[in-house]
């Protein structure tokens, strides 16, 4: 069983691998048969993927843990997703704006590894401030 000092040690490094945008890393941090959830996508290929699309889109972001919490194989970590909208993102151009949004993560660690991730983030608020949402005036 992994203990939380141990849990905490693997999920900071999951998130330093990600802010220095050494993806790769990712292999030896990750279990190769990663069960994804969520945004997390389906496997470690498709996590990859899905942060490496997330980073081009928002070439300097940082993500900071707030509140990290481990209990036996389990971590749950709340974010702060931060930079600057500098590519394509569901569809929309780079519009240059800062972005600031919350997110969660669920991991399951396994033999010292990320074996399982939930990812959920506040697309709404991150939608929102590069400008996709519609604007209403009132009637």
């Amino acid at each position: 069983m992994t203990d939380s000092r141990e849990s905490h040690a693997i999920v900071a490094r999951f998130y330093e691998a990600i802010n220095s945008g050494a993806l790769d890393d990712l292999d030896a941090i990750c279990s190769p048969d990663l069960q994804g959830h969520a945004g997390a996508g389906s496997d470690l290929t498709a996590l990859k993927a899905s942060i490496g699309a997330f980073i081009a889109a928002f070439p300097d972001l940082i993500i900071t843990p707030r509140h990290v919490v481990a209990e036996s194989d389990l971590v749950s970590t709340w974010l702060v997703y931060a930079g600057r909208h500098g590519g394509e993102f569901a569809g929309v151009p780079a519009t240059g704006r800062a972005v600031r949004f919350a997110a969660w993560d669920l991991m399951r660690i396994r033999d010292g590894r990320v074996a399982e991730i939930t990812q959920y983030c506040d697309l709404f608020t991150l939608m929102n401030q590069i400008g996709a949402l519609p604007t209403t005036t009132p009637a």
